[in-house]
């Protein structure tokens, strides 16, 4: 990132540190009244939940609700940790609309950090709850093409650092309310608002769909007889014991109790394991190797754990490391599943996701796992481990103590379902329309941003 200098040709006395002013910003405050918009004008509420302290006190799923955290705003499938209710003081400020715009509101200014993004809430999203690190922005019309364009513009590049010109903090910044309200909106006309907005529907409705045809797919899974016996067992809470009369692999008690007997049960009522599934030696994580920072177009993009998992990943630019593309890249038909980590609930360990959204020469850390699936093997390979037995079963492989990380030859010897044709044939259906869904739902977004950063924004800029 280059240093750059500028003249804030009109400082405010509330606002007197130069990370504060942007000149993109500066120059749409400078245009003739009625060509912007303050922020605040178009909201109902702002971040009524934002920097909130409450003690968070865990129950059961059936008995609690969702409480999302920052990275968990912007995952591919949401997945946050289940508290009472009652931990807050006003909990309707922390629930989630459709269509709210939420912003990770704490954190650094590093070039791929969450700290100033946003994200539109879809139904994925709606009815869960945040923490007091998300500011959420509320629209007086929620889901009108002026409250669609405002999102698209706080989502662009210009638009993120808009918002971090509002931070205030020494080691871990937060939004100034004050200044996050006056962020200028710049308006345009009613064809390039509707363009916008109409990307920004087709964005929402597309990841909709692919939740939608991924929880259809894991319904399909679901149903079998065996997989429902194995969930009761997984799901219980309850300490438990199980006595072990097979090998002993490892000496750890974890590798076969933390399934409270799923892993026995499966075992014996189906014949086939995850091995018969992915190619020979088609189960690898990647080297390790020096990350060397560059600008565009030089080097690759680079992917860490959390970037894999999430809906729009923010990779780091680094040097091409001399290691070998398999090593390095991921074909897309491959399946990834986070192998370094914590065991705790919401963690990145043990989850699976498809490589399709990748880019073809993107790279991907060390901490991922590659499953490369034999043919007609993928679909329900990444089905059945993503279900929570599948999940369970994965968790089951972890060794180590600070750092675990999964040991192969365990995860090979998993259970494997096997499926009627039909059902194969459906869940590969149900996989590959959410996989559409999803890179549509990128295309649409990422011309919505298009659009912000090069026939819009350069009327102001010039």
């Amino acid at each position: 990132m280059k240093a750059i200098s500028f003249v804030a040709k009109h400082p405010r006395t509330a606002a007197l540190r130069a990370l504060n002013y942007t000149p993109e910003i500066e120059k749409i405050r400078a245009a003739r009244k009625g060509r912007s918009v303050p922020l605040r004008d178009l909201l109902l509420r702002m971040g009524p939940a934002y920097g909130t302290v409450f003690t968070r006190k865990d129950c059961a799923p059936e008995r609690g609700i969702e409480l999302l955290s920052q990275s968990d705003m912007f995952a591919s499938e949401p997945r946050g940790r289940i508290i009472r209710r009652d931990s807050m003081g006003n909990p309707d400020a922390h629930e989630i609309a459709r269509f709210d715009v939420l912003v990770a509101g704490a954190g650094t200014l590093g070039e791929n950090e969450l700290y100033g993004r946003s994200i539109i809430a879809d139904r994925r999203l709606a009815g869960k709850y945040v923490g007091p690190d998300a500011m959420s922005l509320v629209f007086e019309e929620p889901g009108s093409d002026i409250s669609l364009f405002a999102y698209a513009f706080l989502a662009s590049p210009t638009g993120v650092r808009a918002i971090r010109s509002t931070s205030y903090g020494t080691k871990i910044l937060r939004f100034r309310d004050d200044l996050f309200g006056t962020l200028p909106i710049p308006l345009v006309s009613n064809e390039a608002t509707s363009r916008v907005a109409s990307l920004v529907r087709a964005t929402i409705k597309d990841r909709e769909l692919y939740d939608g045809k991924l929880r259809s797919a894991r319904a399909v899974v679901d149903q079998l007889q065996d997989i429902q016996a194995a969930k009761e067992m997984v799901t219980d809470r309850r300490i438990s014991a199980v006595i072990w009369d097979g090998p002993l692999d490892t000496i750890s008690a974890w590798n076969f109790a933390s399934t409270r007997g799923a892993f026995s049960h499966l075992s014996s009522a189906w014949k086939f394991r995850l091995r018969d599934a992915i190619e020979d030696g088609g189960a690898f994580n990647g080297p390790r190797f020096s990350r060397i920072e560059c600008d565009r177009p030089y080097g690759i993009d680079f992917m860490s754990q959390r970037d894999v998992f999430l809906m729009r990943p923010v990779p780091r630019r680094i040097a091409r490391p001399a290691i070998p593309d398999r090593q390095l890249l991921v074909p897309s038909n491959a399946i990834l599943a986070g192998s370094h980590g914590q065991l705790s609930e919401g963690s990145l360990f043990g989850k699976v996701e498809l490589a399709s959204h990748l880019g073809d020469k993107c790279g991907v850390t060390q901490d991922i796992l590659r499953l490369l699936p034999r043919e007609g093997h993928r679909a329900v390979a990444y089905t059945f481990l993503s279900t929570a037995v599948g999940q369970a079963l994965l968790k089951s492989t972890a060794v180590g103590t600070s750092i675990p990380s999964v040991r192969l030859d365990l995860l090979l010897k998993l259970p494997y379902p096997t499926l009627s044709s039909t059902d194969a044939r459906l869940v590969d259906s149900l996989t590959s329309d959410a996989e559409l869904a999803r890179m549509r739902a990128t295309a649409s977004e990422t011309e919505a941003i298009r659009i912000i950063e090069e026939e819009v924004l350069p009327e102001w800029l010039v």
